[in-house]
């Protein structure tokens, strides 16, 4: 058996820490930015969110550091508070609860349908009650969830949803691009992401007051109820009128109504991974274009093979394959998925990195009270059927074909022995 180190260095078709290898245009647009006056709240911050949001078809768009922050603005942007409860799905990363768990809301898990991996509309209505006021989507592996019966089941409820949109820069659903069919979208452009800015991520509204609030609160300001005092004086002291100083704000003239305002954070992108973020934006479809083809490759090559089932494109949606997710069945092959996975790694040097453990039973979660059978269907898929293959743009061919064979071979041996 071949050592866990001595496999990590073999990998025929490794993991790629990288989405999609810059270029000479990514290198040139960085630089250009290194040699503006700010690296901060500059030119590149302001063209990157106008540009994006033509892209999502989107009103306001805000350049956040990551896709997490973008969350955090979305959660102080909704005022959730504490014993309010929020509907989301347990087949996502474990930050999309995050800023739900800071703020004390109480999380309602529905299930996913088990061959898209994303929420499934028909478990979302029975988990609402009275204090329920918002349903979170995750938009999982480059494929839109089915956002019509949830954005019906909201409006029927007087919810509100954000979508987040970590997988699916570019992706659509019915022909509108994710991220601006919900109330706020939130993105990620993290290395790994089918576009990248290294570290970075967008919070999208079409919704005036959202919008408001989050360029307040992500960019070290304060949002809230103000009204104008009666003497605009500091004690003694007047606003002086011979210098400036930006830290002063409305101190003398404004005050805000106590309870009544929210604290922000800097939550902002850096005007090189904007920068970087525009260069992205002009081959994003491309890049996007690449990954569907890799996708169609390994498809044509697996699909005959007993034992694998495809994941298929919902007539809804434009996959953008993030993440490239088949099927094993172990009633089929006669082993479990573990000796699969073993066997593509362990003789084919195809590393296998799963996404993503149901996040209602990690430990936090169990703390809460959250137990195993809550969602059966993302439980089953996770930890009997679901397999990701690595897929990014500068797999070669060969890379590609390496992959058909070795799980074509895995299923033949396992199922045979």
């Amino acid at each position: 058996m071949i050592s866990e180190a001595k496999a990590a260095q073999s990998f025929v078709v490794p993991y790629s820490g990288v989405s999609n290898r810059l270029d000479d245009t990514d290198i040139a647009a960085v630089t250009a930015a290194l040699a503006q006056d700010t690296l901060a709240i500059g030119p590149c911050n302001a063209e990157f969110e106008r540009r994006f949001g033509a892209v999502v078809g989107a009103k306001h768009v805000q350049a956040t550091s990551s896709c997490t922050t973008a969350l955090f603005l979305a959660a102080q942007a909704l005022e959730l508070a504490e014993g309010d409860e929020v509907i989301t799905t347990p087949q996502t990363f474990w930050v999309t609860t995050w800023p739900l768990q800071a703020r004390g809301c109480v999380i309602r898990f529905a299930d996913i349908d088990p061959n898209s991996l994303t929420i499934d509309p028909a478990t979302i209505e029975p988990l609402i009650t009275e204090r329920t006021k918002s349903i979170w989507v995750v938009h999982h592996g480059g494929q839109a969830a089915d956002m019509d019966p949830i954005m019906e089941i909201a409006r029927r409820h007087g919810l509100t949803v954000v979508e987040d949109c970590a997988h699916v820069p570019g992706g659509t659903y019915r022909d509108r691009r994710v991220g601006a069919i919900g109330d706020i979208g939130c993105f990620s452009f993290h290395s790994l992401k089918n576009m990248t800015t290294g570290e970075g991520g967008a919070f999208v509204t079409n919704n005036d007051q959202y919008a408001d609030k989050a360029r307040h609160l992500g960019t070290l300001h304060v949002w809230g109820e103000l009204h104008e005092r009666p003497d605009p004086r500091i004690g003694p002291y007047r606003q002086p009128e011979y210098y400036r100083d930006p830290h002063v704000r409305r101190s003398y003239t404004m005050d805000y109504v106590a309870g009544r305002y929210l604290v922000g954070n800097n939550y902002r992108m850096s005007e090189l991974s904007a920068a970087l973020g525009i260069a992205q934006l002009d081959k994003l479809d491309r890049l996007n274009d690449r990954r569907r083809a890799i996708a169609a490759e390994l498809d044509a090559g697996l699909r005959d093979v007993p034992g694998i089932e495809l994941q298929s494109e919902r007539s809804y949606a434009r996959h953008v394959y993030h993440l490239y997710t088949l099927f094993y069945c172990p009633d089929v092959v006669g082993v479990p998925k573990d000796d699969f996975i073993r066997r593509l790694q362990e003789h084919h040097g195809v590393e296998i990195i799963l996404r993503y453990f149901p996040i209602h039973l990690l430990p936090e979660f169990r703390a809460l009270g959250y137990k195993y059978g809550s969602c059966p269907v993302a439980e089953r898929t996770y930890f009997e059927r679901q397999v990701q293959l690595p897929i990014y743009p500068h797999l070669t061919d060969d890379q590609i074909q390496h992959m058909i064979r070795a799980v074509r071979e895995a299923v033949a041996t396992l199922g045979a022995a």
